[in-house]
Parts: structure tokens; sequence; C-alpha cells
């Protein structure tokens, strides 16, 4: 995954990782049924692996790639990873990657990867699924499981009717996540993956309709930053230093506010560290990190 989006796609899968698998296991012909989450720390190398599924009936591994931006050594990673979690647990291994734009696309992602030798002759072959999202039919997601709806807003499909996706989206999650807290996850989540696709001007009067989004705190810190960042870079040069400063003290005032909503409380010593903050660029990584962190002691600044 790639940064701003990959805190929150791991939130979804944490959340969701089933619903993912009903239509992936659709998509790429494997069996459903019971799933196991399965550790994805591979330890030999520094990245993890994205989400990693036991299959039911003994029919190995499924392990899921999604990628929002441009790597050429995607299908080389993907090997890596295969190779090693059939080491780890046994196999069979069945790699798939989920691009979300077009921007992660390239010609070389056939879904298959030959090594040959000098002479030409392939000595290793290895198949792995291509899943482009801007392909698919938006109401798939929208009438599928709930955890996959937010996946509609990415296609191709939904451009002509977002007010449309949006309500039906924000319907089901309001309706059908019994915690306030996962559809504060789901619809806020929504709101940052549609960034891969469409600028703030179209995205933001989408979802001011929408009660819930209204409601939360984590969007409203969202909405908080941006006016801070738009106002700053209006002003002329000769302001641009006191209103840095003003952009950095709400950015501040935000992450702590956001941790004290989510966790209860924030200790001392990370306040202090957050309120002596002069990064704004630190502190708004530290905010969208809010939504998909478990603990407070996860929180990186």
């Amino acid at each position: 995954m790639s940064k701003p989006f990959d805190a929150i796609l791991k939130q979804m899968l944490d959340d969701h990782g089933p619903d993912w698998m009903v239509w992936l296991a659709a998509l790429q012909h494997l069996p459903t049924g019971p799933l196991e989450a399965i550790d994805p720390d591979l330890s030999t190398v520094q990245p993890t692996a994205d989400k990693v599924f036991r299959l039911p009936n003994g029919a190995g591994l499924f392990h899921l790639e999604v990628q929002s931006s441009h790597d050429l050594d995607l299908p080389d990673r993907l090997l890596v990873y295969n190779v090693l979690l059939h080491e780890r647990y046994g196999g069979p291994v069945h790699s798939t990657v989920v691009l979300l734009r077009r921007n992660a696309n390239s010609p070389t992602f056939t879904g298959v990867l030959n090594r040959s030798r000098a002479t030409g002759e392939v000595f290793l072959r290895f198949e792995y699924g291509v899943i482009r999202l801007w392909e698919l039919n938006a109401d798939m997601f929208l009438n599928g499981a709930i955890g996959t709806a937010p996946l509609a807003l990415l296609t191709d499909d939904a451009e002509a009717r977002l007010p449309e996706v949006v309500r039906r989206l924000a319907k089901r999650a309001t309706e059908e996540l019994p915690e306030v807290d996962l559809q504060d996850r789901l619809l806020v989540g929504s709101y940052i993956l549609m960034g891969l696709r469409y600028d703030n001007s179209v995205i933001r009067p989408l979802f001011e309709g929408v009660q819930h989004m209204r409601e939360s705190s984590t969007y409203q810190a969202i909405l908080r930053e941006g006016e801070l960042e738009g106002r700053a870079k209006g002003k002329a040069e000769g302001k641009a230093e006191g209103k840095v400063e003003g952009k950095v003290e709400g950015l501040r005032l935000s992450l702590v506010t956001l941790l004290e909503q989510k966790f209860g409380s924030v200790p001392t010593e990370l306040e202090a560290k957050i309120l002596a903050t002069m990064d704004a660029t630190a502190l708004q990584a530290a905010i969208r990190q809010v939504l998909g962190i478990q603990a407070i002691s996860e929180l990186t600044l």
C-alpha cells in the first residue's frame, strides 16, 4: 500500500476482511466458507504483506496486496511474499493485487511473471491475480458486503452518479454496522479514499449532507485541517509565517482532541510532545494515523 491511504485501507481490511474475501473469492474462483486471518508479518523482509487468509477445505492461503501508486517492481514483490508465505504456512498461496486507480496500473501487470535464463529459457513461472478496480461495476459493491461498499466510489461506473452512490453507502453503513465507531471509520475512510480519484471540491459537498459525517469528530478535524491549509496558501508571502504558526496550532489541538475522543485521555508526555511540535506535515500525518491505530502507543510523531 502507499501513504496516505495505507492506514485507511489497513483499517478497512482489519474491520471487514471477510467481506473483501466474498467478492475476491468469486473473481478468483476460490472456495468460500469460514476464513482464518493469519499474521502477514514475514520477518525476513521489512514490509509485511497487506492481508493473508487461510482458505477453507485445505485450499491453501489467499494473499492480498492493495496498490494505489505506480510500482513496476510489484510482480517481483508479490513473488517474494508468495514464496515466504509458502515457506512459513505451507501452500498453495494464491496472490492477488487490487489496483485502486489507473495511476497504479502498468501493461507489464499481466498476471504472469517469468524468470528466464540467458538463453531465453523460462525456468520459473509465477502466476498472480490482477483486479483493476475502476473496471468493475459499482453496484457489485453497493449490493455486496458492507465492508467493501466504499470501493464502489473508485469505479468508473460510479463517476456519473456519485451523489446516489454516497447516499446508498451512508444509508447502509448507519443501518448495518452495529457500532458508531465502525460507522465512523467506514464513512471517514470512504471520504479519504475518494481522494485517490477526485479533488476535495468534488468530495466535500457529497458528504456534507450525511448526518453521521456532520457528527463525526474525525471528519470535522479533517475539514479543519483542510481549511487551515487552504487559508495558509491563500495569504500573501509577507503574512505566511504567522499563518503557518496558526495552522500548526490548529493541527496540534485537532490531534489532541481526536486522541482524547478515541482513547479517553492523552499521556502527559505525548501531549507535551504534540504541543511542542512545529512540523505541520508531521502533525497532519499523525492526524491521519488516528483513524487506523488501535492503541495510543502506536501513534508515531
